[in-house]
Order: structure tokens, then sequence, then C-alpha cells
């Protein structure tokens, strides 16, 4: 009896001495470096005839000495050097009108600069293909609340937006799109405009989707 004890007592033993015991095992640790994630851009640049790949540009259009029936003539061409495709453009215009008085005549001169060529890319944005209705709805819009004549002028076209004109710049810069436009002095235009001008700001907004 008593060995049996002590047998039981010894592998009691040996049990707890091998599950007291810690086992090493293998690992192999790595780690994928080098993870960027970067916005991309959109970056539009303007081109004039006298500025090359800007931010912005001035005097696209100049003619301080306008007789009546004179035209100024101009263009901007957009080229987005950002990594992200567009969707659309929007075109703004914004006026400031300096008036000098004069005893005859103390008109708005804005209104007297008719818009006689608008064209983005491919499109004409004067086009009427059904008689005094202008195809662009962001054009003809503009000239029903303003003397709703078929024709536009810079008044009209003060605080308007030309919104999604869909031929847009190619990122990267594979591509430009040109906006061009010819104002003419109204040739019937009389004496109160002597002296007077309208500067026009035109912004151009690259947007990524349709929604904005």
């Amino acid at each position: 009896m008593k060995k049996i004890v002590g047998l039981t007592i010894a592998i009691l033993l040996i049990i707890g001495t091998v599950a007291g015991v810690t086992w090493a095992y293998f690992s192999d640790t790595e780690a994928s470096l080098d993870n960027v994630f970067a916005a991309g851009t959109l970056n539009l640049k303007l081109t004039d005839n006298n500025e090359t790949d800007q931010d912005g540009v001035t005097a696209s259009w100049s003619n301080t000495n306008m007789a009546p029936g004179d035209s100024c003539v101009g263009w901007v061409d957009l080229k987005n050097v950002g990594s992200l495709a567009a969707n659309h453009v929007e075109i703004s215009f914004a006026n400031t009108v300096t008036n000098v008085v004069t005893a005859s005549d103390d008109t708005d001169i804005s209104d007297s600069m008719n818009v006689t060529v608008m064209s983005y890319g491919a499109t004409d944005l004067l086009l009427q293909t059904v008689a005094g209705t202008f195809d662009n709805a962001d054009i003809e819009a503009a000239d029903v609340a303003g003397s709703n004549d078929d024709a536009i002028t810079l008044d009209e076209l003060n605080g308007v937006t030309i919104d999604n004109l869909a031929e847009v710049p190619l990122a990267n810069g594979a591509s430009v799109v040109r906006f061009d436009m010819t104002v003419q002095l109204d040739p019937a235009t009389g004496d109160g405009n002597q002296g007077d001008s309208v500067t026009t700001v035109i912004t151009f907004t690259l947007n990524q989707v349709a929604s904005q």
C-alpha cells in the first residue's frame, strides 16, 4: 500500500512539473510600409492673349476708346492641370459700372454693350434654334429678366451664372476648352454714354460632380 501511495505521489509530481513548463513557439512579423492616402486635385489654369496658364488673368477683353458700333473681341482658354476629372464648368458675370453724368442723359452703358458672340468649346451660347428663345436656359432667363428682346447685353449678364457646361478640360492638362466673347457698343447709343465704362469680371468654376 505504501508503494502505491508513493508511486501516485511521484506521478502527480511529474505531471505538476510538466504542467509548469513554458513552451517556446517561433513567429515572424513583417509590415506593409509607405501606404499613402492623398487627395487628388482640380486645378484650373487660364490662358488669354497676354498670359499663359495662370490662376487668374486680366484684360482678356480691353477697349477703352470705343465709338458706337465698335467691338471688343477676346477669349480665355481653360485647362485642368489637376489629377481629377471634372464634371462641368460654370461661368459667372459681375459688372461694375462707372457713369459720367451729363445734362442730356445718364444711361447705364452696360445696357448698351451688346454681346454679339459667346461660345464655350463647341457650344454657341447665343444659339436660338427656336426663334426668340436661346437654347441655353441660363442665357434665356437672363434675357427674359432683362429687355426680353432676343439679344443679350452685359447688363443682362450681371449676376448671371451659366451652369452645367458639360465640355470640360481633361485632367493633367490633356486638353483645353476655349471661351470666346465679342462685345459691341450699340451703334445707336446716345451721347449720355460718352466717357462711361463697365468693368466685367468673368469667373470660371471647375466642378467635380454634377450636384455642385
